[in-house]
C-alpha cells in the first residue's frame, strides 16, 4: 500500500502534464465533474488511486463489472436511455461492437486525446483503431511467449526451440517421461497457434468484409504440426484451468513447457492455488518462428481496453480519466498491476519490478517484449463473438477428443454463420 501511495503522490505532476495534453476539462454544463468508472476487478485498485488523486477536482465513481458483462450492461443502458458508465473496461471485441451506429456507445478519442499520448503506445494501440481513428485506449498486452521449465530442460538434455518444427520435436521427447508440452483445450490454441500461425479466422480484407478461412495453409499446417502431439500425449487436449490436469499434471510440476500469455507467469504458473510450481524453475523464451523465415509472431490471449462514452457529460474529463488508467506512473509500479502495460513510457517503469522478481529462473521481460512488439494482426477485432465462440465451439471440440482439424472447421462455421448478422460479408478462401 505504502508503494501505491507513493506512485499516486508522484504521478500527481503527470497527471496535470497528461490533461494539459489531451485537452480541458470539459465543465461547460456546469458543476464539478463527475466520471463514473466501470472495471473489472484487477483494475479496482488502480480506479481507486485515480479516485483518490482527483479528490476535490472531479467525483470519481466506481462500479466493478466482469469485463465478459461490458456488452450485455451497455446494450441494457442503450434500451433505457441513460445509465451509462463514462469509461468502461473491456476488450476491443467490445469497442468494435460499441462504435457500431446501432450501438453508438464508443466517443472517437482522436481529438479528446493528444498525439503525444498515442504515440506512446506504438503499435501497441493498433486494435483500438477503426477506419483511422481511436476509439479506445490499451490498458495492457497479453502477447505468447514460451515459457519452460529450466530445470526439467536441465534433466532431459533439451534445448529451448526457435521453431516450431523444434517445438513438436522437443515435445515428442518428453514422450514415456511423464512431463507434458502444455495444454491446448481452452483459448490457447487460438492464442498460442492459431494466431501467431497467421490463420486467418477474422481477417479484415476491407471494412465490413471478413475473411474466415480455415482451408489457408497457415490454418492447416497448426493442425498438421500438432495433432501428432496430442496424438503421442505429450500436450493435453484438458484446459489450463481444468482441474484434472492442475492436479494430475501442473502441480506436480511435469510442465515441462507451454505457450502462454506474458500474465501465465504470474497467475498461472506461480500462484500456490493454481500450478504452485517452485520458484527458480520458469524461464520465458521468444516465440518459435514457423516456416522457414522469421516467422515468429505471437499471439494475444487477452488485453483489456478503456472506452470512452459518447454519452459522456463531460466527455474530456472521461477521456483524461482512460488516459490516466493506462498511461500513469502508479498504475506501472503498483504491485496490484496485473499485466504488461500497453503503454511504453509506463511499460518500462512495470519492467523494472519484472525483471527483479526472484520468482523467475532468468529475466522474463526479454520474452515478452519480442512479443509485444510483434503481435499477429491477422486478426482484427469484429463486432460478433469471437472470443465466446472459441470457448462455445473450438474448445469443446477439443476437449471431448475431436480432431483439431475437425474442431477449426466447426469453429470456423460457427464464425462465418455469425459474421452476416452483424453486417460483415464472409470470404471463405
Amino acid at each position: 500500500m505504502k508503494r501505491l501511495v507513493i506512485g499516486i503522490v508522484a504521478v500527481a505532476a503527470m497527471t496535470l502534464s497528461l490533461a494539459a495534453c489531451s485537452g480541458t476539462t470539459n465543465t461547460a454544463s456546469g458543476g464539478k465533474p463527475t466520471v463514473t468508472l466501470w472495471v473489472d476487478t484487477p483494475r479496482v485498485p488502480q480506479a481507486k488511486a485515480y479516485q483518490k488523486l482527483m479528490a476535490g477536482k472531479q467525483n470519481i465513481k466506481i462500479e466493478v463489472i466482469s469485463q465478459a458483462d461490458a456488452q450485455t450492461k451497455i446494450a441494457l443502458h442503450n434500451r433505457t436511455k441513460s445509465g451509462w458508465p463514462d469509461v468502461i473496461f473491456g476488450s476491443a471485441p467490445d469497442t468494435a461492437q460499441f462504435l457500431d451506429p446501432s450501438n453508438g456507445f464508443a466517443a472517437d478519442l482522436t481529438k479528446l486525446v493528444s498525439k503525444k499520448i498515442f504515440d506512446g503506445f506504438g503499435a501497441a494501440n493498433s486494435d483500438c483503431k477503426f477506419d483511422g481513428k481511436y476509439y479506445c485506449l490499451k490498458n495492457d498486452l497479453a502477447n505468447t511467449v514460451l515459457w519452460y521449465n529450466t530445470k526439467v530442460f536441465k534433466e532431459l538434455n533439451l534445448t529451448v526451440p526457435k521453431t516450431m518444427d523444434e517445438f513438436a520435436a522437443t515435445a515428442l521427447k518428453l514422450r514415456g517421461t511423464g512431463y507434458s508440452a502444455g495444454a491446448i483445450g481452452d483459448q490457447n490454441y487460438y492464442a498460442s497457434f492459431l494466431q501467431p500461425s497467421g490463420c486467418p479466422l477474422a481477417a479484415m480484407p476491407k471494412k465490413n468484409t471478413v475473411r474466415i478461412a480455415p482451408s489457408d495453409p497457415k490454418c492447416t499446417r497448426v493442425a498438421e504440426l500438432v495433432q501428432p502431439l496430442l496424438d503421442a500425449g505429450v500436450v493435453d487436449k484438458r484446459s489450463n484451468f481444468d482441474a484434472g490436469f492442475i492436479k494430475d499434471v501442473a502441480q506436480k510440476d511435469k510442465v515441462a513447457m507451454t505457450f502462454g500469455p506474458s500474465w501465465f507467469g504470474d497467475f498461472v504458473i506461480k500462484p500456490a492455488a493454481s500450478w504452485g510450481v517452485p520458484a527458480g524453475e520458469i524461464a520465458a523464451a521468444n516465440m518459435p518462428a514457423w516456416g522457414s523465415k522469421p516467422d515468429n509472431m505471437s499471439g494475444a490471449w487477452g488485453g483489456g481496453v478503456f472506452t470512452v462514452s459518447a454519452h459522456a457529460k463531460f466527455p474530456q474529463a472521461a477521456a483524461d480519466a482512460a488516459v490516466w488508467m493506462t498511461t500513469s506512473d502508479a498504475m506501472a509500479t503498483a504491485d496490484t498491476t496485473p499485466t504488461f502495460p500497453a503503454y511504453g513510457p509506463a511499460n518500462k517503469l512495470w519492467e523494472k519490478r519484472i525483471s527483479a522478481d526472484p520468482y523467475y529462473a532468468s529475466n522474463p521481460y526479454p520474452a515478452m517484449a519480442a512479443g509485444a512488439n510483434n503481435i499477429s494482426q491477422v486478426d482484427r477485432p469484429v463486432r460478433f463473438a469471437f472470443n465466446a465462440q472459441i470457448g462455445s465451439a473450438l474448445q469443446v471440440d477439443i476437449n471431448s477428443g475431436k480432431s483439431l482439424e475437425a474442431a477449426l472447421n466447426s469453429f470456423a462455421d460457427s464464425l462465418q454463420k455469425l459474421a452476416p448478422s452483424s453486417g460483415y460479408t464472409v470470404i471463405s478462401k
